[in-house]
């Protein structure tokens, strides 16, 4: 039950902040940069209506993403003396997904969605209106 109240409240923040700011990441909204997780969502959807190809140039690490969390849910429910392997995968995970946002920082950034800049973030506005006042 905890996971359902949990993916409601996820899904109310994403619409209403995505339609407030265009943006759902508080990274984008915020920096202005994009975050680790950036086009995984849309990456997602794409994957679900057939485009896998699309999915996997938006987000390479969508599938291993989904497989990953349902296994480690897996794991935690049904074998709960097997946590501390699921650390070890867990950081090993964390260090692949950083590997492959920093690839995607010099490869695609800052030409080529999700990995764009928000010129329009609080961060970019802040110095914009530092500018403005010197």
């Amino acid at each position: 039950m905890r996971y359902f109240i949990g993916a409601g409240a996820f899904c109310i923040y994403f619409i209403f902040v995505n339609m407030l700011f265009g943006y759902a990441c508080p990274s984008m909204i915020f920096v202005g940069l994009p975050c680790p997780a950036c086009g995984l969502t849309r990456a997602g959807l794409l994957f679900l209506s057939g485009n896998f190809a699309e999915s996997l140039k938006l987000h390479p690490l969508f599938v291993p993403v989904v497989a990953f969390t349902a296994c480690a849910m897996a794991v935690k429910h049904m074998k709960p003396e097997k946590a501390e392997m699921l650390k070890t995968f867990t950081i090993v995970f964390l260090l692949i997904f950083i590997s492959v946002y920093i690839f995607r920082m010099v490869k695609l950034f800052p030409h080529h969605a999700p990995m764009v800049v928000n010129s329009n973030s609080v961060l970019h506005n802040i110095i914009n209106l530092i500018e403005k006042r010197s």
